[in-house]
C-alpha cells in the first residue's frame, strides 16, 4: 500500500478502535470512567500514535505491544490536556471544540481523570503479554516515566508557569519545550523502537534525533496556529498564549522567523530518517503533515 492518505485513514480508524477496546467499562459505570472516556475518545489528530505506527513500519514490533504503547501514549497525552485546561493551570474552557473535562465534570473529577490516566498508562506498558524482551520492556517504562515527570513534561510545565510574564532567551524557550512537548513525542518514538526485538543502536539513535527535531517543529507550529488559527480550526481558545503573556516561539521570534525555524527542524528530521529509505516513507509523510498544518 503506497498511498499515504489511505494508510493514514486506516491507521486513524485502528487507533480509535484500539482505544475504545482497551478503555475500561463497568456494568455500573461511575462518573469517573465516563469522564476518562470523554477525555481520551474526544477526537484529536493522534499524531503521537501515528508516529508509533509509522516507526513500526521500519522496525518489527509485536501487534499487542503497538496497541499498548498507543494506549499509554494517548492516556498520558489526555491526562496532560485535562490538567493543563484546569483553572489552576491554563484555565481553558474548550478542548478539541468541546467543553474541557473540568467544565463538563467538575474540577475534582478532572483531577482524578488525570491521576487515573497516568496510572493506566503504566499498566499498559508493564503488561506481561507484550511479547517483548523483559530488559527492553523495563527500558521502555524507564524512558516513559522520565518523559512525563520532573525530567520531562512536568518540568516543562513548571518552567512554562515560571516563565509567564517574563522575557526569556531562545535557548531557555527551546529547553522548556523540549521538556513540555518534545519529551512525550520522543518517548513515543523511542519506546516503539525498544519494543522491537531486533532493533539496533544505530536505529535507536536516528529515531531519537528525528523525534527531537519533530518535537520542536510540532511546538513551533502549535505556537503559530495559536496566533493565526480560528476557534473552529484550533478547537480551543485562539490567541490565549499571547493574552496570558506566555513565552512562545512567536512572541519571541515573530511569525515569519518561527516558520523558518520550523522548516529547519523539518529538514533535520527528514535527514535523520533518510538512511531508512522507503521504510520511512510514512514517517516522512507524517512529518510533512505536521509541517503543513495551517490556519
Amino acid at each position: 500500500m503506497n498511498n499515504f492518505h489511505e494508510w493514514l485513514s486506516q491507521k486513524q480508524v485502528f487507533i480509535e478502535s484500539v482505544l475504545e477496546k482497551n478503555l475500561q467499562r463497568t456494568h455500573h459505570e461511575i462518573l469517573l470512567i465516563e469522564a476518562i472516556r470523554y477525555s481520551v475518545l474526544n477526537g484529536g489528530k493522534r499524531i503521537r500514535s501515528l508516529l508509533v505506527l509509522a516507526i513500526a513500519e521500519i522496525v518489527e514490533v509485536p501487534l499487542k505491544a503497538i496497541e499498548n504503547i498507543i494506549c499509554a501514549i494517548e492516556c498520558i497525552h489526555a491526562y496532560s490536556l485535562v490538567h493543563d485546561d484546569m483553572p489552576c493551570m491554563d484555565n481553558d474552557d474548550l478542548r478539541r471544540g468541546k467543553l474541557s473535562c473540568h467544565k463538563k465534570y467538575g474540577e475534582s473529577t478532572a483531577l482524578l481523570v488525570g491521576d487515573s490516566l497516568q496510572s493506566m498508562a503504566f499498566s499498559f506498558l508493564s503488561s506481561p503479554f507484550l511479547q517483548i524482551n523483559p530488559e527492553n520492556q523495563l527500558k521502555m517504562i524507564y524512558i516513559f516515566s522520565n518523559a512525563i515527570g520532573i525530567e520531562g513534561m512536568a518540568k516543562g510545565q513548571a518552567l512554562d508557569i515560571e516563565n509567564t510574564n517574563k522575557k526569556i532567551s531562545f535557548d531557555d524557550l527551546k529547553v522548556m519545550h523540549q521538556y513540555k512537548t518534545g519529551a512525550l513525542i520522543n518517548a513515543a518514538c523511542i519506546t516503539t523502537v525498544l519494543a522491537s526485538n531486533n532493533h539496533d543502536k544505530n536505529t535507536l539513535d536516528k529515531i531519537d534525533t528525528y523525534s527531537k527535531s519533530v518535537g520542536l517543529m510540532y511546538q513551533i507550529k502549535d505556537d503559530i496556529l495559536d496566533k493565526e488559527a480560528s476557534l473552529k480550526t484550533l478547537g480551543k481558545t485562539p490567541g490565549k498564549d499571547e493574552k496570558d503573556n506566555k513565552s512562545t516561539f512567536v512572541t519571541l521570534l515573530g511569525t515569519s522567523k518561527s516558520k523558518e525555524l520550523a522548516s529547519a527542524y523539518y529538514q533535520e528530521a527528514l535527514i535523520a530518517i533518510k538512511p531508512f529509505g522507503d521504510k520511512a516513507n510514512y514517517l516522512g509523510a507524517i512529518t510533512e503533515l505536521i509541517m503543513s498544518q495551517t490556519s
